[in-house]
């Protein structure tokens, strides 16, 4: 079995792991020949972590397949002291297969009780924030301006490894570690783009707000910074974020809606005036001229600068048409002064991405 290790530069400040103890974690990859513990090998598992004053990165290399037991318990005595997992798609393929080769050896599975952080699972929720064009990590990284010098998938070097086993030539050798300190180094370079998750998970301070014809724009500051800039668009709003500034532009509609009351049984419905009259009012009102009103036509109509809501969030809410989906709130002062609600409108919106 080969061991390398070296020294690599990473810091968790200005990420989602920055309030994390350094020292409780592990990244980690491995390198196998096929996709089933039962039918292939593993040959490399590669690993950083935290190492009294710097980040480490280690290698343990099987040079036959002989020496993947030898592997996996000095990954695992590696791995004894530590509390969270990182990785890239672990939870579908690397743990299973670590926790099966566990088994085969009847080694003691320490893995089962650390703390498992998969990146691609924790990045997937941002594909269309991002409007990401794959979730596999070399596209997130090229996504990130990172661009690797190893040209090589893990199947293509499954040949590359069984050539080494018979020829242990130094070129091969230096292929398979690259690959693998590559995947390694590529998550930590992923881990800024958990710092968009702040924006749907509201962990952000709305600053100020501006009318701009028929919009809303609210602007936001964020607690960490973006390292790309993204927009993203719909067709009720427009979603901007640039290192730790937000901005949100909301179409809203400037002219009459109605506003559909609910007891409608109560009302009559005036055609002339295209209004709905509560009946204790209505009373005095000429029976040629009135009629009961129905629900589509128990409204009364305001005119003013209204904004989309996806739900009753604000109320009263307003409609073009009582068939009409969407809902309407007023944007006046009473709502425009109150930080709360310009906080709560924001979540709002971004939960309907």
């Amino acid at each position: 079995m080969i061991t390398r290790t070296s020294t690599v530069s990473l810091t968790l400040s200005g990420t989602l792991l920055q309030d994390c103890d350094p020292a409780s974690l592990l990244f980690f990859d491995i390198e196998t020949t096929g996709f089933t513990a039962d039918t292939s090998s593993l040959y490399l598992i590669g690993a950083i972590s935290w190492q009294e004053n710097g980040w480490v990165l280690t290698q343990w290399l099987a040079q036959s397949e002989g020496e993947e037991e030898a592997v996996l318990e000095a990954f695992l005595t590696y791995a004894s002291t530590k509390k969270q997992l990182l990785h890239f798609n672990g939870d579908r393929f690397d743990l299973p297969y670590l926790h099966e080769k566990c088994g085969q050896y009847g080694l003691t599975d320490t893995l089962v009780s650390m703390i498992s952080r998969d990146l691609y699972r924790m990045i997937r929720p941002l594909k269309a924030l991002l409007k990401l064009p794959a979730l596999n990590q070399r596209s997130l990284e090229e996504y990130l301006g990172i661009f690797r010098r190893d040209p090589y998938s893990g199947g293509e070097l499954i040949q590359i490894y069984h050539e080494y086993e018979k020829d242990q030539e130094e070129g091969k050798l230096q292929k398979l570690l690259l690959h693998n300190r590559e995947d390694l180094l590529g998550m930590t370079d992923l881990l800024p783009l958990l710092s968009y998750h702040v924006i749907p998970n509201g962990s952000f301070q709305v600053t100020d707000y501006e009318i701009e014809g028929d919009s809303l724009i609210l602007r936001a500051r964020l607690p960490l910074f973006l390292p790309q800039v993204f927009s993203y668009k719909n067709v009720w709003f427009y979603l901007t974020g640039q290192q730790d500034k937000l901005a949100i532009q909301i179409h809203g509609f400037r002219g009459t809606l109605k506003y559909f009351f609910p007891d409608y049984k109560n009302y009559y419905y005036l055609p002339e005036e295209d209004v709905a009259m509560h009946k204790s009012v209505a009373a005095y009102v000429d029976r040629d001229h009135r009629e009961p009103a129905k629900a589509a036509t128990c409204y009364n109509k305001k005119k003013g600068f209204y904004l989309p809501q996806f739900e009753e969030l604000f109320s009263p809410v307003f409609k073009t048409d009582y068939h009409e989906k969407q809902r309407y709130f007023a944007c006046n002062d009473r709502f425009l002064q109150n930080p709360d609600a310009l906080f709560c409108y924001f979540c709002h919106l971004l939960n309907n991405l």
